[in-house]
Parts: C-alpha cells; structure tokens; sequence
C-alpha cells in the first residue's frame, strides 16, 4: 500500500523504527552529565572570581582629583616680577622660566595618575588643594621675585632738583 505521495508503507514503518533504535552520540551519554555539570559550574566559579577581581582592581584604581590655583599662582608672579625693577627683557626671560617649570610641576602631578583640575572648574570642595605643594616645587627651581628698591634719582631729575630746589617739585 502506497500512502497519498508515493512512499511505500514499509519504508514509513523502516524509519519510525530506526529513530527509536538509534544510539545516542557516545561523548553525551547520561553518566558524563555529572561530569559536564561540574566543569560548567568549575568555569562559572572561575569566571565569577576574574569578575569580582577586575571589578575591585577598577575601584581601587578610581582617579585621584586635586585642585590647583594656577591663575593666582601667574598673578602673585607677575605682580613680584612687576615690582621687582629688574629691566623688561630680564622680567620677561624669568616669567618664561617661571612658567615652564610651572608647567612642569603640574605635568608632574598628572603623569602620577592625579586628575588636576583648576580650581575655577571644581564645584566640590572636598577635592584636596596642591596650590601650596605646586608654588614650592616651582619655587625649588625659579627663584621668587624680590621687590625692587628704589634705584635713586635719573640724573635728569637729579639735576633739576639741584637747579630749582626740591619745592618746586611739589607745586609750591
């Protein structure tokens, strides 16, 4: 008897009994299960342990924030270098050198892993100041402007005070 496409009936019958009397893969049989499941649960545990270390490696590597002051550190600088008479080309070679090892420090400080911020972008006051650690290691290398002292009188002037008597310079 042919069924409605064709196939002979006992080829049907031939592959609903092979299905049921065919061996299982060798490599997944039900004794290797406990064996299989151990491995699994093996690797979880191992996988959950490299987690838990990188994530407690990520926290303990959190960036360190400071604050520093750079504006008043250049102004209190240039207002010294202002008043220290020295002559223009010279106050300008050492606001250079100033600024460069300034430079340099704050570099330093990054390059150790610290976030340095200004201090006009921090809104959190419990990020430490370095101000004070950043003008003594600048200071270590560039020494501090000294106020200037009066240099006397320009000749000129000297010489008027001697032809018209030093009244004369105060309107009287």
């Amino acid at each position: 008897m042919d069924d409605e496409m064709g196939i002979p009936a006992i080829a049907g019958e031939a592959l609903a009994a092979g299905r049921q009397g065919a061996p299982t893969s060798p490599g997944f049989s039900a004794q290797h299960r406990p064996l299989l499941i151990a491995a699994l649960g093996s690797l979880a545990i191992l996988w959950g342990t490299w987690v838990t270390h990188t994530v407690l490696g990520l926290q303990q590597s959190a960036p360190h924030l400071v604050k520093v002051q750079l504006a008043d550190l250049v102004r209190e600088y240039v207002q010294d270098e202002a008043r220290s008479g020295m002559p223009a080309d010279e106050v300008s070679a050492q606001t250079t050198a100033f600024l460069k090892v300034l430079n340099q420090a704050v570099s330093a400080h990054a390059r150790s892993g610290t976030v340095v911020l200004l201090a006009n972008a921090v809104v959190d006051g419990a990020v430490p100041d370095i101000t004070l650690a950043v003008r003594q290691e600048v200071y270590a290398h560039v020494p501090h402007p000294q106020p200037g002292q009066a240099q006397g009188l320009s000749p000129t002037m000297q010489q008027f005070f001697d032809a018209h008597g030093a009244s004369s310079a105060h309107g009287q």
